[in-house]
Order: structure tokens, then C-alpha cells, then sequence
């Protein structure tokens, strides 16, 4: 097999259209290689209210989408083209990536009917950014008020 036979039979399966005319009536369908992602690959920690992993999940999720080049989709870089097929279909894989990372109390407080990758993305983290501040003033306090005793170096810090 030459290099060339070897190269398009190879690139039609990662992420190109594929070619040839119309198959009963449908046209070919855009398979991008990020569409069979299994997102629990790349974040390998579920978002929680419970525990305090937003900044971990965040890390984790923004570097994956980093690596695909869909980033413009969730910190509003790319404009929205919901009419575009090729946008939407990286768009509804984007929320299936943040749907298989996060706990259904997350979800549940997040997701509205017909939001897109980026409306989800700044919904949830509204859930854990929304009293930063409060928090941080409270945290200080306590910090502040606090008295070693009879606490050892290490538990004391």
C-alpha cells in the first residue's frame, strides 16, 4: 500500500467527511475523532457539591477540550452556530462530556432545555464561584481567630 492509499484510508475514519455520493437518500455523515472520547479518560474525577473539586474538574475539563480545539466552545471564543452542523455536533459532545463528569446534584442545578455547551459551562460554574467572596471574608475570620493551644505545628498549620 502506498503512503498516499495508506493516508486517506486512514484519515476518513478520524475526522474528515466522508466522501462519495448520497447512500439511500442521506448524505455522508462528519465522524471527528473527539466524538468517541470517553471523557472519563481524560477527567478522571466527578464534580460535586459535596467535595471541593470544581478547580481539579475545571483543570481536567479545560485541558481536554484544549486538546480537541473546542475550547471556543465553553470560554466564548467561537460564536455559536447552532445551525452549522459540524458546530453543533462538537457542541452536544461538549455537554455529553460535562454530563458524563458531573454529579446529578450538579446537573440538576445547571441544565436548562436547549442549552448549549457554553450556557451549561458558565451555569456550573456560577454554582461554585457565585460566594467566592462571602466565603473568603468568612475564612479569613476564622483564620484570624484562631489560637494554637495546646495544637501541635502540624495540626495548628
Amino acid at each position: 500500500m502506498t503512503q498516499s492509499t495508506q493516508s486517506s484510508s486512514t484519515t476518513g475514519s478520524l475526522g474528515s467527511a466522508t466522501s462519495g455520493a448520497m447512500v439511500d437518500g442521506l448524505a455522508p455523515a462528519f465522524y471527528a475523532a473527539y466524538a468517541a472520547v470517553n471523557i472519563k479518560q481524560h477527567v478522571p474525577i466527578v464534580l460535586c457539591l459535596e467535595r471541593p473539586n470544581y478547580s481539579k474538574w475545571k483543570a481536567f475539563f479545560t485541558a481536554v477540550c484544549g486538546k480537541y480545539g473546542l475550547l471556543g466552545h465553553i470560554d466564548g471564543t467561537e460564536a455559536a452556530r447552532p445551525a452549522d452542523p459540524t458546530w453543533s455536533q462538537a457542541d452536544a459532545c461538549i455537554r455529553g462530556w460535562m454530563y458524563n463528569s458531573c454529579d446529578d446534584t450538579v446537573l440538576d442545578l445547571a441544565m436548562e432545555a436547549d442549552q448549549d455547551a457554553r450556557a451549561l459551562y458558565i451555569s456550573i460554574e456560577a454554582l461554585f464561584q457565585a460566594n467566592k467572596e462571602p466565603r473568603a471574608i468568612i475564612l479569613g475570620q476564622e483564620f484570624h481567630s484562631m489560637t494554637q493551644g495546646d495544637l501541635s505545628v502540624d495540626a495548628y498549620a
